[in-house]
């Protein structure tokens, strides 16, 4: 080989070399990323998962593979990943409860740099002044947003007008705790598979004790005295742990303590339960093609007694802190997409009964006329400017929260004290012994978490 033909063949060899580099480059900054979120297996959730199948085109060189995962499974799963710093998701679904939490943890990405990175016009598109503020601001710290509500909800009363019709019955506006059980009782036909009144049943704060603890604030009770004594072993607190019980076993559901609020708005679907206390985002899918009571539903402000039974709760999306910037970024996208006015109008186009439809997330909601006109818009938007997130009680107490205590500990100690609420329910228990116990790990928690 002569020097001219060694040259020309180094040459050659150096063009392969930097021909592959350059495309190794390449492939690397054009690399898939896979991104993992976790969605509780309620309706609005499902269907959203659903959509996204088709409706969301996610940005080059990015996958998204979303889990469907039960409630109570999707709140220990997600709260290990966030407190140990793990990946495996890098979307989180959440509410108020941990967002407070989890934010002062540093369990969650602050949001704010991200819109601050969008183009203005994208920005300007999203409008988050249109953001409802109670379900926006429950998600903040410090004025800055750690998580976006996907959906947000209060609680009212969902009834069966044809089984009230049937009995002669009527349903007050505003009915108390005690009113509900009496209605529940002369409905109540077990004979003919006839559920006077459901409710979720299967122990978890955030399963049972939805509707329990503001069964606890209504009756006057309260877990915690202003120098966070516990309260829980009072004539109002066990004015609201009987009626817990006398409703489900006198008037509810064969197996109690395991219906979540899926069965409990299978049963109402059905046609076969007279009266259903939950959150105001379960009525879409009463009003869907697939219930046999569509139409034919009623609605009431949320039970009340010496106080009102009062929830404020939304899903909300929260990124994972510990994964890349890229990463970060494809999350805050799909974010922006599923929590949009665009794709709240795409709901409606898709679905126009509103069963898919995100519900007090957006003030813009309540504007589209279709959506307007669904049974339970007006009272949804009426019970929700009625709430006191401040004031949860009849006498003051030192802590935030509604259906729920915005203290850490709640998680277990509310998980705990719904178990107790379930043995008691079927019999396990006694009263005593259940309020007992409960009164004594409430007491310890204040002592061992330095709240007094």
């Amino acid at each position: 080989m002569n020097k001219f033909m060694r040259i020309a063949v180094v040459l050659s060899c150096i063009v392969v070399l930097v021909s592959g580099v350059a495309f190794a480059g390449g492939a690397r900054e054009q690399e898939t990323v896979s991104i993992n979120i976790a969605l509780p297996n309620n309706p609005l959730s499902v269907a959203l998962a659903n959509l996204a199948e088709t409706e969301y085109t996610p940005p080059p060189g990015v996958d998204i593979d979303i889990s469907v995962i039960p409630e109570n499974d999707l709140r220990q799963r997600l709260t290990t990943e966030a407190s140990t710093g793990g990946t495996t998701f890098h979307m989180f679904t959440f509410g108020p409860y941990e967002a407070l939490n989890w934010a002062r943890f540093g369990w969650l990405a602050d949001l704010e740099p991200l819109f601050t990175n969008l183009p203005a016009d994208r920005r300007a598109a999203y409008d988050r002044a249109d953001l409802i503020p109670a379900m926006a601001d429950s998600l903040k710290m410090d004025g800055n947003a750690y998580a976006l509500p996907f959906y947000g909800e209060s609680a009212f009363i969902m009834y069966n007008k044809d089984l009230f019709e049937q009995n002669g019955l009527t349903m007050p506006e505003r009915p108390t705790w005690n009113e509900l059980y009496e209605l529940a009782q002369a409905i109540h036909d077990p004979d003919n598979g006839i559920v006077g009144m459901t409710m979720r049943g299967a122990p978890g704060w955030g399963m049972s004790g939805a509707p329990f603890v503001p069964m606890v604030n209504a009756f006057g009770g309260r877990f915690f005295d202003t120098d966070w004594n516990a309260t829980v072993d009072t004539p109002e607190q066990r004015a609201a742990w009987q009626k817990y019980r006398d409703i489900l076993v006198n008037a509810g559901q064969d197996d109690i303590i395991s219906y979540t609020y899926n069965e409990a708005i299978a049963l109402m679907q059905s046609g076969r339960a007279g009266i259903y206390f939950d959150a105001t985002s379960i009525a879409p899918p009463l009003e869907s093609a697939e219930s046999q009571i569509a139409g034919r539903v009623g609605y009431a402000f949320p039970p009340r007694e010496q106080h009102v039974s009062q929830w404020l709760w939304n899903w909300a999306f929260g990124i994972n802190p510990n994964i890349t910037q890229r990463e970060k970024e494809a999350v805050f996208d799909f974010m922006l997409w599923a929590t949009s006015k665009e794709f709240i109008a795409r709901t409606m186009e898709i679905d126009p009964t509103g069963a898919s439809t995100p519900p007090a997330s957006r003030s813009s909601t309540y504007r589209i006329p279709a959506y307007a006109a669904v049974p339970y818009a007006q009272i949804t938007l009426d019970v929700l400017e009625e709430l006191d997130f401040d004031n949860p009680t009849v006498d003051p107490v030192p802590y935030q929260g509604l259906q729920y205590i915005a203290i850490p500990e709640f998680a277990d100690i509310g998980t705990q004290m719904t178990q107790w609420l379930a043995d008691y329910v079927v019999g396990e228990m006694s009263l005593d012994d259940a309020i007992r116990r409960t009164q004594e790990l409430f007491d310890r928690t204040a002592i061992e978490g330095g709240y007094r």
